[in-house]
């Protein structure tokens, strides 16, 4: 060969050569590849590895997503027994989520479910001893504390809705103060309120609303405040500034949305039988299927139909005295004999019985005797305990600051 040929053969060697050396030290490896524990595997980012995403429809199962993978039925088996121990992936629901991620050279991973809008299952492969890992985690939310306020000009719901904030915020702060305001009659245009409210972020994004942890509502120029605090069992519930339990013994109504049709009445023309007679409850209008909550804890006495034109009723006993009625229910959710708390639903709304159209007929007796349940003062429920008080003192200075 010429000598200009014999200087281009070991040019053209020398870059293959420096080319291979490069590439050996800058190739990048699966978690498989470089010998990794699974620990670490886990620990990768998921950029790494190919992801399958998709939601459950109706009738799907695991076994049906992962086979349609390309995973073997063995594996399937093998991956939904791992699982059991922490969660049973024959009770996956429709519309979650799930996801499953690839090596670069095709090997299954691990297989992810969202159970809730606060765990997730992963169920992954062991590289170094075989089989699957199962674990239950918790979603990293970031927790920010975001005071809302507005003035009501028709309802506390709307003015929710114009904040852009979920209808739960309503219903939350009307649960707070629900024994003192009935929230379908007494707020007024003018009225106003302020919370301070948790909010969850997952990854710069909101994604839901934690608990309240203050608030307050001005109603017919009389504001009240209430914190979050837990009593001395650990529960949590709703206290004003001097430790006053702000939930009574009673809620205000039974229905979270409601519309008063017919109130309280000693002589009241009968809409179906044209007679004037009493009508002893509070008609509540509401779509059919509403559910209708226990206003206090207490013992059901009776549950079905009833004479005298309630339809199926439920009537409950409690403490003091005091006696409830749910009439009209087009079903009924608990039996003679249950306890009940305050707040249980016990049965939804309807039509049954002498009726026009769908309500909840609300009735109140105390001793034996009816009593106007839009008008009854119920009693307190339990302040905070002695030895708790300082505790509470300096969280509510603390919260007041944010609040206000």
């Amino acid at each position: 060969m010429r000598p200009y040929q014999w200087l281009a053969v070991i040019l053209v060697l020398s870059f293959v050569a420096g080319l291979s050396r490069w590439w050996m030290e800058h190739r990048v490896t699966s978690p498989e590849a470089v010998n990794v524990s699974t620990e670490d595997a886990l620990l990768l980012p998921l950029s790494q590895f190919r992801s399958v995403d998709g939601y459950f429809e109706k009738n799907q199962t695991v076994t049906h997503v992962l086979l349609a993978e390309g995973l073997s039925i063995e594996t399937v088996h093998e991956i939904i027994n791992a699982a059991k121990p922490v969660y049973n992936l024959a009770k996956v629901h429709v519309g979650r989520l799930y996801q499953l991620h690839f090596t670069e050279d095709g090997k299954f991973h691990d297989f992810r479910y969202y159970v809730d809008e606060d765990r997730y299952l992963t169920v992954s492969h062991d590289t170094e001893n075989g089989g699957y890992i199962p674990a239950m985690e918790n979603h990293p939310f970031e927790t920010r504390v975001e005071r809302i306020s507005a003035s009501i000009d028709s309802s506390l719901f709307a003015a929710v809705a114009e904040l852009g904030e979920r209808q739960g915020v309503a219903v939350e702060i009307s649960d707070i103060f629900g024994s003192d305001i009935d929230f379908n009659t007494d707020v007024q245009k003018g009225d106003s309120f302020q919370a301070l409210i948790e909010k969850k972020y997952l990854d710069g994004e909101f994604s839901k609303n934690g608990v309240i942890l203050a608030a307050s509502f001005s109603n017919g120029g009389k504001t009240l405040t209430g914190f979050r605090f837990e009593d001395e069992n650990g529960k949590p519930a709703y206290y004003a500034p001097d430790g006053r339990a702000l939930r009574r013994s009673f809620l205000k109504a039974p229905l979270k949305v409601i519309r008063i049709t017919s109130r309280f009445s000693t002589a009241r023309m009968h809409p179906i039988h044209k007679v004037v007679r009493p009508h002893l409850g509070v008609d509540y209008a509401a779509p059919t299927g509403t559910q209708v909550q226990a206003v206090g804890a207490g013992t059901v006495i009776s549950a079905g139909w009833t004479s005298g034109g309630g339809g199926n009723a439920i009537y409950i006993r409690h403490a003091g005295g005091y006696e409830t009625r749910y009439l009209h229910l087009s079903r009924i959710l608990v039996k003679r004999g249950a306890r009940v708390s305050q707040g249980d639903v016990i049965g939804h709304v309807g039509s049954t019985g002498d009726s026009t159209g769908p309500h909840l007929d609300f009735r109140v007796y105390k001793n034996g005797k009816a009593i106007n349940p839009t008008t009854v003062v119920f009693p307190p429920g339990n302040p905070v305990a002695n030895e708790k008080m300082a505790e509470f003192t300096e969280l509510c200075r603390r919260l007041m600051v944010q609040l206000n």
